[in-house]
């Protein structure tokens, strides 16, 4: 009875330590704004437009379609940038690019 009682022990530390490392794992993931973020600061503008168009996928904001627009703008991707530049605008007709903040979410 006793081992068995050690073996739902150990068993039930093993599953705590594993759901910490998969939430640690998914958090140090980051959104992909995030790594949109990182890309566009590095200037890799390629993969920012990959992360910005699966950010605004999921959550359509004015500043990210003007940094998705930016970001095609900088790769001499003419057609989808201005594409971007007006969902920007129908979105917020006041936005402005001068606020944006490079900043994670």
């Amino acid at each position: 009875m006793k081992a068995r009682s050690n073996k739902w022990g150990a068993r039930f530390v093993l599953g705590i330590i594993a759901v910490i490392f998969m939430v640690s794992f998914a958090l140090a993931q980051g959104s992909p704004y995030d790594k949109a973020i990182e890309a566009y600061a590095k200037k890799d503008f390629t993969t920012a437009v990959k992360y910005l168009k699966e950010y605004v996928s999921q959550k359509p904001d004015a500043r990210s379609y003007y940094l998705l627009g930016y970001a095609c703008y900088k790769i001499k991707n003419m057609e989808e940038s201005a594409k971007y530049f007006r969902e920007a605008y129908l979105i917020d007709p006041a936005f402005d690019p001068k606020t944006i903040k490079f900043e994670k979410k």
